[in-house]
């Protein structure tokens, strides 16, 4: 879909759950910006989710007895015509609204040569609307055919990207400071106290996720190195501690995913890309923001800015915990700090200093994520695509070198074009 997409949300006049209309707008075009209008003090969820989504909020002033029904439908309008005649990108307008008002907005609009479709409920759209755009979509059939999300998980991701977007971290403290002041009630959830609400949600985005990512290692290397049928899963639980119906939401996971492919009552890998991709779950990595934060890193300690590895500061990162904690990790295991004393042994808080430039720096530091993967698994050498893709993001120079390191300090052994990991 090539369309260049801007939402307009009349939430005044039609209040919708905004996470399903914006999903359905996506599959009409690329959403380039938007903008709702409402009186978002008496909608503060709402107003919640559409910022996360980079909706600007108009705010249409409302009191008790003296509602403005009326107040935003020339603001929209005039906002429309302003960004359809000066942003040159915008190809669709996506009105949610249904409005007989909006009708000659929609001629307009389609005289300029843009496209409409516009959303709303049946009961409450007006005729002419519909047949002025060139497409009408019923709010009941979104709705009818919404896929049914856990309220828990739902307020969990909406939770997760606020934090993401206003840089905090996903902890229990900043997860009970939101619900507190958005007025969650937890009884709504199925909850008696916030704190059992709280502890639910971090339960479920930061310690399952993590805990399933390992238990699919699990069940990727008893494919690899073993036999893995269904017979064998209760031997496998109890062997590595891991309860029985985690291990089989795994599998099916795998399965679903297509990782794993069963024959004859026996799982196999099945050795693409999104195989290998989930290999580096537990170490997430993207090469600009690596590359970004080893340079930032390198600047901080050559200056005498941190001496330690505890005293940089997830906060001067756009990144996420799981990938900062990632990198650092990926840092304290390159071998290129030690100790002010010289002391190769480093941990986090031991005072360090950085012994090599920044090149090599990236070198071995970029390496630890190809030994993660061969931790885990032989790579055939057309295989090795795939890695360079996921983590060097197809840097042939960065990826030769770190292999070359790998190889000469004798941490990867290449036999008959397959490679293992021979950790020293």
């Amino acid at each position: 879909m090539n369309s260049n997409l801007y939402i307009m949300f009349d939430f005044q006049n039609q209040p919708v759950d905004v996470q399903l209309v914006y999903s359905e707008a996506l599959k009409h075009g690329r959403i380039v910006g938007g903008k709702a209008y409402g009186s978002w003090s008496k909608n503060r969820m709402a107003a919640f989710i559409l910022y996360n989504y980079g909706i600007e909020l108009v705010e249409i002033p409302e009191a008790e007895f003296l509602p403005n029904k009326k107040g935003n439908d020339i603001r929209l309008a005039v906002d429309c015509i302003e960004m359809a005649l000066h942003n040159k990108i915008i190809d669709t307008f996506f009105l949610v609204t249904g409005d007989a008002d909006f009708t000659a907005l929609v001629y307009k609009l389609k005289s300029y040569g843009k496209r409409v479709i516009a959303l709303a409920r049946m009961r409450s759209t007006s005729y002419e609307l519909v047949s002025a755009v060139d497409l009408f979509i019923p709010y009941e059939d979104i709705v009818k055919n919404e896929r049914l999300v856990d309220p828990i998980d739902r307020l969990s991701e909406e939770l997760e990207i606020f934090l993401k977007r206003s840089g905090k971290e996903f902890t229990v403290e900043n997860i009970s400071r939101f619900l507190n002041a958005f007025n969650i009630n937890p009884s709504k959830y199925g909850y008696e106290t916030m704190s059992s609400l709280v502890d639910t949600i971090y339960e479920r985005k930061v310690e399952r996720p993590e805990k399933m990512k390992e238990i699919k290692l699990i069940l990727i290397r008893e494919a690899i190195f073993g036999t893995l049928t269904d017979e064998s899963l209760s031997v496998l639980s109890k062997a590595n501690h891991v309860n029985l119906s985690d291990l089989k939401t795994a599998l099916e996971i795998l399965l679903h995913d297509g990782i794993l492919e069963k024959q004859d009552n026996t799982y196999s890998v099945i050795r693409n890309k999104a195989f290998f991709a989930t290999l580096l779950e537990k170490y997430p990595v993207e090469y600009t923001s690596l590359v970004n934060f080893l340079e930032k890193v390198y600047k901080a300690f050559m200056n005498g800015k941190v001496k330690s590895l505890n005293q940089i500061q997830q906060s001067e990162f756009k990144l996420s915990s799981t990938e900062f904690k990632s990198y650092l990790e990926a840092v304290k295991r390159s071998g290129c700090l030690k100790g002010i004393d010289d002391t190769d042994y480093i941990s986090y808080s031991t005072p360090a200093k950085l012994v090599c430039d920044l090149e090599v720096f990236k070198t071995r530091t970029f390496s630890y994520y190809i030994k993660r993967v061969l931790s885990h698994t032989f790579v055939f050498r057309e295989e090795l695509e795939y890695i360079k893709e996921l983590v060097f993001s197809n840097d042939q120079t960065l990826f030769d070198s770190c292999l070359h390191y790998l190889i000469k300090n004798g941490e990867v052994t290449e036999l008959g074009n397959v490679y293992f990991y021979t950790p020293k």
